[in-house]
């Protein structure tokens, strides 16, 4: 079995017995049903993953001791901020879930015209919580130390005028195809997804006035969760650490 990686929220340092977290004694413990001598790695998103191994459990606690620092960083050579409109169902988490594994490094929710998705208050709250988690879980499965970051969900328009990168980019299907990778690779790109409905007219010009170059890459309309697989493999593969 592949040694596991669980994050851990608290401060970590060679030599030391810590306690996991309720979370992470549970996977340990119960799910995976690991033993006292079992290798671990833990990481708290500040960088780098500490290995070590189980040094206790039981019903409500695991105990494990730390051997050694890796500094590996496993982090994308661009940095990526990426605006995705919320979806319905598990289309929105698809889309997370896909996008940290891709290396992305900032991850704004966004609404538009045609999205469909209204959260607010406590219900907002409970939703982002969700989606942290799915991060951090992203993160242990796909080896990354440093858990992308989370912004509060904002209006395309909003997202347009405050984002900061040196390419910017929205989808939009009405454009002409386009070819966006040439050139020397940026250190920051941004791009903006849009809803099944996509962006309207309004929205894209506001983009364009703020920046933003309209990508559309062939003749067919991805899914809103579909378009930032594809974008990210494409910027990885461009400029960033994808190996051919």
């Amino acid at each position: 079995m592949r040694t596991p990686r669980i994050f851990q929220n608290q401060p970590l340092l060679e030599g030391n017995t810590l306690a996991l977290d309720e979370n992470g004694s549970r996977h340990i413990g119960k799910v995976l049903r690991m033993g006292v001598g079992e290798p671990v790695i833990l990481f708290n998103g500040t960088g780098g993953e500490y290995h070590g191994s189980i040094s206790a459990v039981d019903k409500k606690a695991v105990e494990v001791t730390l051997d050694f620092f890796n500094d590996a960083d496993r982090a994308s050579p661009v940095h990526i901020h990426l605006g995705q409109v919320m979806g319905k169902g598990d289309h929105m988490d698809y889309a997370l879930q896909k996008a940290v594994e891709l290396g992305v490094s900032e991850i704004t929710p966004l609404t538009s015209h045609h999205c469909e998705v209204s959260l607010k208050g406590e219900r907002l709250e409970k939703k982002l919580q969700q989606w942290r988690h799915l991060l951090i879980s992203a993160c242990e499965q796909s080896g990354l130390n440093i858990v992308p970051v989370l912004h509060p969900p904002l209006p395309v328009h909003q997202w347009c005028e405050t984002v900061q990168a040196e390419r910017k980019w929205i989808l939009h299907t009405d454009d002409l195809p386009t070819h966006p990778f040439s050139g020397e690779a940026p250190a920051s790109v941004c791009f903006a997804v849009g809803p099944e409905g996509g962006f309207d007219n309004e929205e894209v010009a506001l983009a364009k006035e703020k920046g933003f170059s309209v990508v559309t890459l062939g003749p067919r309309v991805w899914r809103t969760e579909t378009a930032p697989v594809v974008m990210l493999s494409l910027i990885q593969l461009a400029w960033g650490d994808f190996a051919l």
